[in-house]
């Protein structure tokens, strides 16, 4: 049982509502983690404002490859179970999800997806990266995508320990 209940628009601050409108016509529905969001309408447009900026630079593939080991190591089962239906819908293949936990020696992922992937492990288990995987990131991306690359991690990381810190079910 979430320990916060998520709100209906019509329920939602005035601030939050267009936000929250706009969430619905993209995803074609509510989703718990905005609604509950929606208390505090700046939490709410911060999230979504980082959502929507590290879709600018970085392929779709890659950021969720990230998103989603970052919450599979976080055990987020909400974060997982939406960033898994993304990443089969941007080509990410059951073959790569299957294997995502022992990546570095699957032949499923190329060079730079293992990259991305072993990014999003250092940063997510201990909060820095080390420059041997910066430097073979930057074979392959160039200083704007890392950015967004570290704002996909970080964002995942946020979203996951905001679902454990409220207890926000699927529906």
């Amino acid at each position: 049982m979430p320990h916060v209940k998520p709100l209906t628009i019509a329920d939602a601050p005035a601030k939050s509502q267009p936000i929250l409108k706009a969430i619905e016509e993209k995803f074609g529905k509510s989703m718990n983690i905005f609604s509950t969001a929606a208390y505090q309408p700046d939490v709410l447009g911060g999230m979504t404002q980082i959502n929507d900026g590290i879709r600018n630079d970085l392929p779709d593939k890659f950021r969720e490859l990230a998103y989603f080991k970052s919450s599979q190591i976080n055990q987020c089962d909400y974060c997982s179970h939406y960033h898994k239906q993304a990443a089969v819908k941007v080509g990410i293949t059951a073959a790569q999800l299957e294997a995502i936990e022992s990546y570095q020696s699957s032949d499923a992922f190329d060079d730079q997806e293992k990259a991305v992937l072993s990014y999003a492990e250092q940063l997510t288990r201990q909060a820095r990266v080390d420059t041997a995987t910066v430097t073979k990131l930057k074979e392959f991306f160039n200083d704007k995508q890392l950015v967004s690359l570290a704002g996909a991690v970080a964002l995942a990381n946020f979203t996951n320990r905001f679902n454990h810190g409220l207890d926000i079910q699927l529906p």
